[in-house]
């Protein structure tokens, strides 16, 4: 049995990605687009290393990629913009070295994840599949009729709450 699980290197990839856009990407200021390219080509360029170090035949692929992605995540430090003083949102996330840490983080992810083996991509896709069924059979209706429960009983309260509104202003009167 394999010790690493492939849906929490997934979470963990995401979640890189994650702190990359919420750190960068100011909706009124900043545009998503760079930060989106930047995660897209760094994603790519680690896929491209992992699959060179998976087959050994492409040894000339490990510095090239690793290269890439030095570069890449250097560029991308020194030209996107940190304006600290006119965002004041952006003063939450002042980690260290952005985005190094989550840029080794998806690269780590990346790796380990073309490191697994078919067994382990099979076991994913019918965990899934089948807890995509137990939600669409079950979760979904639980889901409405907890609505329907919490609707009617607002109404309940509301009406309830009328009552005593008015007689409070019958006493008042």
């Amino acid at each position: 049995m394999e010790l690493i699980n492939i849906g929490t290197l997934v979470v963990f990839y995401l979640v890189a990605n994650a702190v990359i856009y919420r750190r960068y990407v100011i909706s009124s200021h900043t545009p998503p687009f760079y930060t989106l390219l930047f995660l897209f080509l760094f994603s790519v360029s680690a896929v491209g290393f992992s699959l060179s170090w998976k087959f050994n035949k492409l040894w000339w692929g490990l510095p090239l990629f690793g290269g890439v992605m030095i570069t890449m995540t250097a560029f991308y430090h020194h030209q996107v913009p940190q304006n600290h003083a006119q965002h004041p949102r952006t003063t939450d996330w002042c980690v260290p070295f952005m985005p190094w840490p989550p840029a080794l983080s998806i690269f780590l992810n990346v790796f380990l994840i073309t490191t697994l083996k078919l067994l382990s991509f099979q076991r994913f896709a019918m965990w899934a599949c089948f807890i995509t069924l137990f939600y669409l059979l079950y979760g979904v209706h639980s889901t409405y009729q907890a609505e329907e429960i919490q609707i009617a009983a607002n109404q309940v309260n509301s009406t309830s709450t009328n009552a005593q509104t008015n007689k409070v202003e019958v006493q008042v009167l």
